[in-house]
């Protein structure tokens, strides 16, 4: 067992992984998370023995489970683990470096497995296979974190390989710039709003990382990534990533119709409530508020394959009651109204929407067709894409 101290135990861990996605325990569930799936299904194996795994070992177990939790309804608590806390002062170098290069290889794996929060490309581009998620800001945290651990060693072992972190970020971070791009010129409204969700997440939970610990401004990670989704310049009046970056954050915080994409991705606490949304990857929620498919899919899977239709009803039901307490705590977002729609268009006997007949505001938003809704916002992100340059300051 680890000499350094550690956080969550990794039975709990094990447990909190089978909690809110217990589809990944089911043998007979057409599910594959590819490695990080891998160490914690080899975690659970080991039973009360995963107690004794080594310090390299519980932190390759820490880094899998955020990854494969971190868009389900009710994700594991590591983060501060992962991005410092496994990194103590005295922890062996050998140790660390392999630590480091477990955070190098983790960026390869496919997070579109883990997440239905991700955008693509324009079709028929160069980038029609490059993606956008959240996941790629939990790895910017990760790396920022063992850069900077790395950093306070003095062998050059350790100066290697903080640069290998420095150069992956380089390149992730301009791989978001050109992506973010390609929607762009190729006029996509609601692909540039999904990928500006993203991108405002991602950097700035890079930005948190560096000041948890405390980065000089002096160092060169900090001098050329803090920061650039909220200002398009560096220190010496130079346009970063030709401002793309920055007209993402812009793009994430303007206003349209009685919301914006920082209103609606929030962390979605009122449907932690319905545990029937644990049952299947499909039923994870996308990016909001564009979650009109999703309402679909949810009324469809519980109708189609609950064991009885009573069973089915009340599942749809309960998430219905969750989406409206949570869309009328929430005020000024869409989202959950988009879904209601949804649910209430495939099972229109159940009558879920009949509480909302008096509410004019909300029932507007009800009675707005998809199509219509999704140009509205197509429209007005365009509209603000050519806005938003002038602004710069």
């Amino acid at each position: 067992m680890s000499a350094f101290p550690r956080g969550i135990d990794p039975v709990l861990l094990v447990s909190q992984v089978r909690n809110t996605m217990p589809y990944l325990f089911d043998q007979d569930a057409a599910f594959s998370g590819g490695e990080p799936a891998r160490i914690v299904l080899a975690a659970e194996a080991m039973g009360e023995s995963v107690r004794e795994i080594d310090h390299l070992s519980y932190f390759k177990l820490c880094l899998s489970a955020h990854y494969l939790t971190c868009a389900t309804p009710v994700p594991t608590d590591v983060d501060n683990q992962i991005r410092k806390k496994l990194w103590p002062q005295g922890l062996p170098l050998d140790v660390a470096l392999e630590m480091g290069r477990f955070v190098l290889e983790s960026l390869k794996w496919d997070f579109t497995m883990l997440s239905s929060r991700f955008v693509s490309g324009p079709r028929g581009t160069e980038w029609e296979n490059e993606t956008l998620s959240g996941h790629e800001g939990e790895w910017f945290t990760v790396a920022t974190g063992a850069y900077c651990a790395l950093r306070q060693y003095s062998q050059s072992r350790a100066a290697d390989q903080a640069q290998e972190l420095y150069d992956a970020i380089a390149r992730e971070v301009n791989r978001h710039s050109d992506v973010f791009g390609s929607l762009w010129r190729a006029r996509d409204g609601i692909g540039a709003l999904k990928a500006s969700a993203s991108i405002a997440h991602n950097l700035g939970d890079m930005d948190r990382v560096m000041e948890m610990w405390e980065l000089s401004m002096l160092d060169p990670l900090r001098q050329n990534f803090y920061k650039l989704g909220s200002s398009p310049f560096d220190a010496q009046r130079k346009l970063r990533y030709q401002g793309r970056l920055w007209v993402a954050g812009e793009l994430y915080k303007t206003h349209i119709d009685q919301g914006s994409m920082a209103a609606e991705n929030h962390r979605h606490f009122a449907l932690r409530k319905p545990r029937s949304l644990r049952a299947a990857p499909e039923l994870r929620i996308p990016t909001a508020p564009f979650l009109d498919d999703w309402g679909r899919v949810v009324a469809r899977y519980f109708t189609d394959r609950s064991p009885s239709p009573e069973r089915g009803d009340a599942e749809v039901i309960e998430i219905a009651e969750a989406l409206t307490h949570g869309w009328e705590r929430l005020g000024n977002t869409v989202a959950y109204g988009r879904a209601l729609r949804s649910l209430n268009e495939v099972r229109p006997d159940l009558k879920l929407l009949e509480g909302f007949r008096k509410k004019h505001d909300l029932r507007v938003i009800l009675e707005l067709h998809q199509d219509r809704f999704e140009k509205k916002w197509n429209d007005h992100a365009l509209q603000a894409l050519d806005d938003i340059p002038s602004r710069a300051q």
